[in-house]
């Protein structure tokens, strides 16, 4: 065992170095900007305290959240046919929910010592506590996809570090791992790049052993969660059922594997299964298993879907704000001739859920930093880049002087718009030209 540990940290030493660098500038950040300078507060707020509080409500046994009113935030119900809700799925709160009761019961030790009163649910304790509960996902979720495409992708493991690097440090990642943790947006990461690495296991394992109805259950699992964070993102599951998939030969043959009753029913009782809680939660609040939970003021123009200012405006555009993707399309698009058994449900999935996302009534998705909801499925990006890294870059020395010299002035780009952000130069939304000179200047 202590042979195979020193082996796997001198095959890794870069990759870990990267991992624990960067979760110490992570967790450093989050107490740079709620504690020293205090830039924003409270520390879980906006959409990532509509996430977060069922887990005080559980504390208070309120559902009806009227415990919130003694907080220093505030919640929106939606009013919706039979009652009103949380419009945030329970999703963020199930994955946040160990680091929580952790700080839960911290503080009931603490209050027990010293007389104090700090175990209210949302005492800065548990907002910490959550804060670094995303950096750990963050970092499961990299772990995750560099794992994924060493092994199952043949991507050599400088090639996989460098991606993970450029991903994280070229787009606003790392912002979602850190100042803005509470948000749904780095659980998605952490559990897309799970269904990814866990298809590619299972249908690897299959070729040489039959899999039981326990290991298919688990697709049921991580889709349950996945519509539990972020309803949207259950289309992923086209990644399964495309996977393999080249031509109109091989989706009969993948058609004819992801329908067989020996798939189908474990993953769909899983499935209603993991997703019981949110269920619940609808039916005690509206009498209705199943419902839309964000009203009739928020919905999708299907037919005029903003996706100009969605990919490239100054405001919220995706490729403005993270240029460093314009890589990752280019892989893509190399990628299409020796086609991965992932390529085909991926690139459909982007496809649909860059349309979805465009289509959304606030495309800009309120106060955020650059196109948040990208980050859930950046490790499609992820993968495109690192195509284009090991293949063409590789074998072409001005080529990949080139790409890495502009991946290098993104990452730049990056960092310099993140602390902006943090600081306040660049607001939360509105953001105009002006504001880019002035960071510029």
């Amino acid at each position: 065992m202590k042979d195979r540990i020193k082996r796997i940290v001198k095959e890794e030493r870069a990759f870990l170095i990267f991992l624990f660098v960067s979760m110490f500038l992570m967790a450093a950040g989050i107490i740079w900007v709620y504690h020293v300078k205090v830039l924003n507060a409270p520390k879980v707020y906006s959409d990532g305290f509509g996430y977060f509080a069922y887990l005080p409500a559980i504390l208070y046994g309120d559902f009806q959240f009227d415990f919130v009113q003694n907080l220093e935030h505030p919640l929106k119900l939606i009013q919706v046919d039979g009652g009103v809700v949380n419009k945030y799925p329970v999703g963020v709160a199930i994955m946040e929910s160990p680091f929580f009761f952790a700080a839960h019961i911290l503080s009931l030790l603490r209050d027990a010592l010293t007389g104090s009163a700090t175990a209210t649910g949302y005492s800065n304790l548990y907002q910490y506590f959550v804060l670094f509960g995303g950096v750990v996902y963050w970092a499961a979720g990299t772990v995750l996809l560099y794992r994924l495409m060493v092994r199952y992708l043949d991507l050599s493991r400088k090639t996989a570090c460098i991606t993970c690097i450029l991903i994280t440090y070229g787009t606003n990642l790392f912002h979602y791992a850190s100042y803005d943790a509470g948000f749904s947006h780095v659980y998605s990461y952490a559990v897309l790049n799970l269904f990814l690495y866990y298809l590619c296991w299972y249908e690897e394992r299959d070729k040489t052993e039959k899999n039981t109805p326990l290991h298919t259950c688990v697709f049921g699992i991580l889709a349950g969660v996945i519509f539990l964070i972020r309803n949207v993102n259950i289309i992923f599951v086209l990644t399964y059922i495309l996977y393999g998939v080249r031509d109109w030969s091989s989706l009969k043959e993948r058609a004819v594997t992801v329908l067989k009753p020996a798939r189908v029913l474990p993953i769909v009782g899983a499935g209603i299964i993991t997703i019981l809680p949110q269920m619940f939660y609808w039916h005690a609040a509206t009498g209705h298993w199943f419902l839309y939970s964000y009203g009739s003021n928020e919905s999708f123009f299907w037919l005029k879907p903003e996706m100009i200012n969605f990919l490239f405006s100054v405001r919220k555009g995706l490729f403005f704000w993270s240029p460093i993707l314009f890589v990752s399309m280019a892989g893509i698009v190399y990628a299409y001739k020796n086609r991965s058994k992932l390529y085909t449900g991926s690139v459909l999935f982007l496809i649909l859920i860059l349309y979805i996302s465009a289509a959304w009534w606030c495309w800009y998705y309120g106060g955020s930093y650059g196109q948040r909801v990208v980050v859930d499925f950046m490790c499609i990006f992820a993968v495109g880049m690192a195509a284009l890294l090991d293949g063409p870059c590789r074998k072409r020395r001005p080529l990949r002087v080139m790409v890495y010299g502009y991946c290098g002035l993104c990452v730049v780009w990056n960092c310099i718009c993140t602390l902006a952000y943090w600081y306040h130069v660049i607001p939360s939304d509105g953001t105009t030209w002006e504001h880019i000179r002035s960071i510029i200047r």
